[in-house]
């Protein structure tokens, strides 16, 4: 028997007997000289310690050995993968549980080119929309209908929490504690007023009661039936439910346009479980809003949204916040969100969130509420609005429209539309600097030496400016001017204008609590109530630095707007400049006390829409605007970050505020350009970006190659051309830093200016039907699944698609021209490559084509050569004169450069990048 080993294990001494020896090696002879018990053998002492350590060796491995093998790993991503859809499924049922109860018999009633039409057999109220055009009596389109024997109205009480971060950042957190899940449809009346006709539908929206409620009834049922009261019983187990009453109104606006409210019981009694039990009210603080949709209708809109084109499959809050640093850029997000409580902000964060989208079959639908509301995307077949209304009214408009730009139309017609800016600021570079008067004049003496055109000096730190506890800097917030920092303005204001130059300055509607005289307006302030008081009384204090604090003016308090509003033209009278930036606008808490005594919830996204009229008010007061609509005159312009839903109406110029200094799409420069694309959809239709971005971090700063770029990308796209030091200037590169730069600064503010008599038609465009400046894709391509996904590239008008470099270190640039259009090379005038003639447009398609072209081509991609001052740019072959004189003077300014560089050239994109890229 073999000898037997003894090791410890981990509950004790174990035996392990010796391992019998292989066949494959050769046994020892027993006639050998074999050492006996007391002589132990050498090559035995030695075999056993390499076992040992081999032992050792196993237990190590151990430690990376996975607990499950291989297989069973693979086992449970397929297992998710298969049963994903079904959770998706079952949670979508239970988010939209419930159905839709009525005995009204069918009936259709006209309002306007609006059909309401109620169908019993379906239990579906849909509206449709005549379109008038080619389209008879009885063609009528879809504009909106509800999911077939679903509520499309529930009601909702439950805690709405904002959680209130560093200054300007939130969190919501809504929870459902009580919901209805039956809506009866009672009545269909059409209520045919000469002035107003209008359709009203009433009902009851109705909480069943739970399963436990069901299972304990049914003890009741039984008892009443032993008691003959079974009647009775009946009676009370419908008195009992949570029910509330509604109507809901649809009355047209405009042939395009049908307006809709919704009105119910806003407190109700709640449940009672029993005859003379205790019963409570139950304050209805939540409405959903849902109604049906095709998978194969894209979403676009909700305002300025900066990481999503495309809202299939999104929820999308609707709250004017600060948008963060890094926006889910990481680990930028990560650190900003622990190290400042919030402030990384997330891929949603926005200033201007607008509660209006549109479709790509032009199908529209917007809020004219202001309350915190969410989009909810992500159900493939239907539509759900969430509003946190704190009063017992959602309104909101339909639109039904042929085509994208004919939908952005009509909402504008609503908004309001964006106006000509002054001719002066297309002359040039608005360049935006600190640092006081004598570095003033140093830069613009080297600006004059490299000939670059500027059209204005933005002075943000006129009031004077502080370098923070945190490494960046900033202006006080005391809005008069600073003599320390430019004891000669007037000199330096004359200066300027002599050079074609005008002054520009900042304001926003915050107070900096500061000794002296920086804080001599905060004083007067809190001194006369201006500001948002908190709950507990005072002023309610934000800040977003160690070590500052500052006021909010309330601007539900007329004084403090006739207040604030003097200050400005008084601001303006004496530096004698021509516009100002408007800042900020989205900060007002959700827990502070109004002068009005409205619910901040209420107030806090209409809030950038009145500090948007308040700024256009003091813009006419000072004689800086004349006229309205498209003949709008006069010399001022002020520019708004935050926006809301009729901000359009008084905005003069937008800008997409703070980008980081990078190329990213969560908080880049391609960010910037997606922000801009969907504002247009919006209303905000003449925009621009800080060019080179705006928020540098520790270990990442402004390249030069980046500002380079930058200045391409805005000079095509950007309704003006402002630069900004940034918020770390020293680490930032600038445009005068190099004659390389200066260079660079100089061509492509020539090249905005030679586009800015087609810019102006564009303008002119804008103020008469609400189209922006520059467009996405799917403007005019929404039938185009690639068009309408595309954010790297962009249309100028109608006619001029432009396609900057928006990545690092990179010569050349892919580009999808869409179909239905023959596209040229702008520097070029050569046809695009691989663009075959394909077949003429649909005349069902006729507003959203071409249809006079006789040889449409087809979508194709392609790689264009965009060496450093080069961007890809094409023009329609069909293009209007407008946009023929702007290519043509494209291809001066090209020439005056030298010409373009001899290796330039426009092919076929490669299968294989294509491939890889995911454009098959």
């Amino acid at each position: 028997m073999p000898a037997a080993r003894r090791r410890k294990g981990k509950g004790g001494v174990i035996t392990v007997p010796d391992a019998t020896p292989s066949e494959d090696t050769p046994s020892e002879s027993k006639d050998s000289d074999t050492p006996t018990d007391s002589e132990p053998d050498p090559k035995d002492a030695n075999d056993d310690e390499r076992r040992r350590r081999r032992r050792r060796s196993a237990r190590l491995l151990q430690l990376y050995v996975p607990r499950l093998p291989v297989v069973s790993s693979t086992f449970v991503v397929i297992l998710f993968a298969l049963l994903a859809p079904l959770v998706d499924r079952a949670y979508h049922r239970l988010a939209t549980e419930g159905r839709l109860a009525s005995d009204v018999a069918s009936v259709t009633h006209r309002v306007g080119r609006f059909q309401v039409m109620w169908d019993i057999n379906e239990l579906r109220l849909s509206v449709l929309h005549n379109r008038g055009g080619k389209c008879k009596d009885d063609c009528a389109h879809i504009a909106w209908s509800t999911v077939p024997g679903l509520p499309f109205l529930t009601a909702a009480n439950g805690p709405v929490r904002v959680h209130q971060l560093m200054a300007g950042h939130y969190r919501v957190d809504i929870r459902r504690r009580l919901q209805t899940t039956v809506q009866t449809l009672d009545s269909v009346e059409l209520k045919d007023d000469d002035d107003s006709p209008c359709v009203i539908i009433r009902g009851v929206l109705i909480k069943e009661d739970a399963r436990l409620d069901r299972w304990l009834g049914h003890l009741g049922d039984v008892s009443a039936a032993w008691n003959d009261l079974t009647h009775q019983r009946q009676q009370f187990k419908a008195a009992s439910k949570i029910k509330a009453r509604y109507t809901l109104t649809f009355s047209p606006q405009s042939d395009r346009r049908l307006a809709f409210e919704f009105r119910w019981e806003d407190e109700v009694p709640g449940v009672q479980r029993s005859p003379g039990g205790r019963r409570r009210n139950v304050k209805i603080n939540q409405i959903f809003m849902r109604y049906a949709h095709t998978p194969d209708e894209r979403i676009y809109g909700l305002g300025e949204q900066y990481s999503s084109l495309e809202h299939n499959g999104k929820r999308l809050p609707i709250i004017a916040a600060e948008q963060g640093i890094g926006r889910g850029k990481q680990p930028t997000t990560f650190m900003f969100n622990r190290m400042f409580f919030g402030s990384g902000g997330s891929w949603h964060t926005t200033y201007s969130a607008i509660p209006h989208y549109v479709t790509s079959k032009a199908r529209s639908l917007f809020l004219t509420n202001f309350s915190y509301a969410e989009f909810d995307f992500t159900d493939d077949e239907k539509i759900s609005i969430l509003s946190t209304t704190p009063t017992n009214r959602l309104t909101g408009q339909i639109i039904s429209a042929r085509s994208v730009p004919e939908a952005v139309e009509a909402y504008t017609e609503y908004s309001g539309r964006m106006g000509p800016l002054p001719e002066w600021v297309s002359g040039g570079v608005i360049l935006g600097m600190t640092g006081g008067s004598k570095r003033v004049r140093d830069v613009v003496a080297k600006l004059k030496d490299a000939d670059v055109p500027l059209a204005g000096l933005w002075l943000q730190d006129w009031g004077g400016a502080r370098n923070t506890s945190i490494g960046i800097e900033r202006v006080w917030w005391n809005w008069e001017l600073d003599e320390s920092q430019y004891p000669d303005w007037r000199e330096l204001r004359e200066e300027a204008a002599a050079g074609g130059a005008r002054l520009l300055t900042y304001v926003n509607p915050f107070l900096m609590d500061a000794s002296g005289s920086k804080g001599r307006l905060y004083r007067e302030a809190k001194e006369r109530g201006y500001m948002v008081r908190a709950v507990h009384g005072g002023v309610y204090r934000l800040g977003s630095e160690p070590g500052v604090s500052f006021g909010l003016l309330d601007l539900t308090n007329p004084d403090a707007r006739d207040w604030i509003e003097d200050i400005i033209v008084r601001m303006v009278n004496e530096t004698g400049a021509s516009g100002w930036m408007a800042d900020f606008g989205e900060y007002l808490p959700f827990d502070c006390k109004l002068h009005s005594g409205e619910m901040p919830v209420a107030v806090h996204n209409r809030y950038p829409e009145d500090w948007a009229e308040l700024n256009r008010r003091a813009l006419r007061r000072a004689g800086l605007e004349t006229g309205s609509g498209d003949s709008i005159g006069g010399d001022g312009v002020f520019w708004s970050r935050s926006a809301s839903t009729l901000t359009p109406k008084h905005a003069r110029l937008m800008w997409l505020g703070d980008q980081l200094v990078s190329w990213d799409a969560h908080d880049g420069m391609k960010s910037a350009l997606l922000g801009m694309l969907q504002g247009g959809l919006s209303g905000l239709g003449i925009s621009h970006s800080d060019v080179g971005g705006y928020t540098a971090t520790p270990g990442r700063h402004r390249t030069r190659e980046l500002l380079m770029r930058w200045m391409e990308f805005s000079a095509l796209s950007d309704a003006v051309f402002r630069t900004h030091q940034g918020n770390r200037p020293l680490h930032n590169a600038q445009p005068w830093d190099t004659p390389e730069l200066l260079d660079h600064l100089g061509a492509f503010a020539r090249l905005h200016r030679c586009l800015a008599p087609y810019r102006r038609e564009l303008m002119r465009e804008s103020s008469l039907t609400g189209m922006p400046i520059t467009r996405p894709l799917l403007m005019h391509y929404a039938h185009d699944p690639v068009a309408s996904n595309v954010a790297t590239q962009f249309l100028i008008g109608r006619d001029i698609l432009a396609a900057p470099v928006m990545d690092r270190a990179t010569p050349r640039v892919h580009v999808y021209l869409p179909p239905g259009d023959v596209w040229l090379d702008v520097w070029t005038t050569q046809l695009s490559p691989i663009q075959p003639t394909g077949a003429n447009r649909d005349d069902e398609d006729a507003d959203d084509f071409d249809s006079h072209n006789q040889h449409a081509g087809y979508g194709a991609w392609v790689t264009a050569d965009a060496p450093l001052g080069w961007p890809a740019v094409f023009i329609r072959r069909s293009a209007g004169k407008p946009a023929q004189a702007a290519a043509a003077a494209m291809r001066e300014w090209a020439m005056e450069r030298g010409g373009l560089p001899g290796h330039r050239r426009v092919y076929p994109m490669d299968p294989v990048e294509k491939l890889v890229l995911g454009l098959y």
